[in-house]
């Protein structure tokens, strides 16, 4: 194959893969977007600030798994191949059972400690079937199979929020009802998505092997993302404890319009772990940065756009999602912060996911210990301005963390010659993984 043909087809490669992940994430956002326009606009206050909170558990216990389970897999799988690739899905899916029992015992014993009995079951139930879904998602996007997750994906996000409408009619939409309803199209998107598989029987010595694997290359991938959301769960908690629940339900409505950059920033950091792992196997650490660039730039259009009507029709927006008597209508400032930090966040992300594919996990916690440290700083806002404080603090740690992450990549691939020369001249079998 001449370099031209060779150039085209990796071309066309990364483009039905960047398209397609991003029509899966964009399905899995909007049904989001929507679950959380529709309890913003129908929950009283104080339970949509609940939920919000409650989305903040779930998002960081669902970091746990997607480090130590979804991330390894994802740049293990694609090696793999015939009985090999059953058996390590078999053993994962062993392991992410057992990781999700004792990260349940966690969130129940959180929400004994706050009070919260009359969530205790709904919220429990909504975790597990969360994490069965997503645990059986990642086992096909972890093999770029993202056309197939397609269906397990809309009856899951998409259902959730037709569901809700239909509360909603009926007059019988409650905090409680709301997460036993989004807990039944978890499951249903689980079965969808397990019928997709194919998994071995799984060994418990096998399993145990593959986890200290799996622990050795997440763990700075866990520390990673627990900091990504410590940065946005400051502000949101600190408000909360500020002003009360009704106030963070001011934050999260100002972030569900940013929010819209989700399907994206998403979409395309799904892909790029795997699609930097293979090719930092055959060229090192450049190839594996050109590859991810063009990932990257295949999603900045529309991140710039969502950006720009965000700048341009904040009061708009919030009119159409939340309605003309909507107590949000007075977030325009705060829309536009988010807005402009969601772009902020893309490029620091995506980055990000790069070190993570080419294993700089402690590279990329770097990085991310500079966002933190700067929300840490930028938190006092909040007392003189409130909302608008928390989403200019946002902005501040995200633009810190995106400095940060050009720089770092930047050293990565100038001071990264020799090694990838090195790393060219070895087999892939030959070659041994960094952090």
């Amino acid at each position: 194959m001449t370099t031209v043909q060779q150039t085209s087809s990796e071309a066309r490669l990364l483009v039905d893969r960047a398209s397609w992940t991003l029509v899966d994430q964009g399905v899995v956002s909007l049904g989001n977007f929507l679950l959380n326009v529709l309890l913003a606009r129908y929950l009283v206050a104080a339970d949509y600030g609940t939920f919000a909170l409650f989305l903040g558990a779930i998002f960081t216990l669902r970091n746990v798994d997607w480090s130590l389970i979804s991330y390894p897999l994802s740049v293990k799988l694609p090696a793999a191949s015939g009985g090999e690739h059953a058996s390590l899905l078999g053993n994962t899916l062993l392991l992410a059972a057992a990781l999700s029992l004792g990260l349940l015992a966690l969130l129940v014993l959180g929400f004994a400690l706050l009070g919260a009995w009359d969530i205790l079951l709904p919220a429990g139930f909504g975790y597990l079937s969360w994490q069965v879904q997503e645990t059986m998602r990642r086992c096909l996007l972890a093999d770029f199979r993202y056309r197939a997750a397609l269906s397990g994906d809309a009856a899951s996000y998409l259902g959730q929020a037709v569901l809700i409408g239909v509360l909603v009619c009926m007059d019988s939409l409650t905090l409680a009802s709301a997460l036993y309803t989004i807990s039944a199209t978890f499951l249903a998107g689980a079965l969808v998505h397990a019928s997709k598989l194919q998994f071995a029987r799984p060994n418990v010595a096998t399993a145990r092997i593959l986890l200290r694997a799996y622990v050795c290359l997440g763990k700075w991938s866990l520390i990673n993302y627990e900091l990504v959301l410590l940065r946005v769960q400051l502000f949101a908690w600190t408000l909360a404890v500020a002003s009360g629940a009704a106030t963070t339900a001011s934050f999260q409505a100002a972030l569900n319009i940013a929010n819209l950059m989700n399907p994206v920033i998403l979409g395309i950091g799904n892909a790029i772990p795997q699609a930097a792992a293979q090719a930092y196997l055959s060229g090192g650490v450049s190839a594996a940065t050109r590859v991810a660039r063009g990932y990257i730039l295949f999603g900045l259009p529309a991140i710039l756009t969502i950006c720009m009507t965000g700048l341009m029709a904040p009061e708009f927006l919030l009119r159409v999602l939340y309605g003309a008597a909507s107590p949000y209508l007075d977030l325009s400032l705060s829309v536009q912060l988010l807005v402009v930090a969601g772009a902020f966040e893309y490029v620091a992300e995506m980055i990000s996911k790069t070190l993570l594919g080419v294993e700089r996990g402690r590279l990329a916690f770097k990085v991310n210990v500079l966002g933190v440290t700067a929300a840490i700083f930028a938190l006092p806002l909040i007392l003189p301005l409130g909302v608008v404080g928390a989403c200019l603090g946002l902005a501040i740690a995200y633009l810190v963390r995106m400095m940060g992450a050009i720089i770092a990549i930047a050293g990565l691939t100038t001071g990264g010659s020799c090694e990838n020369l090195v790393s060219l001249r070895q087999s892939p079998s030959q070659r041994q993984p960094t952090t």
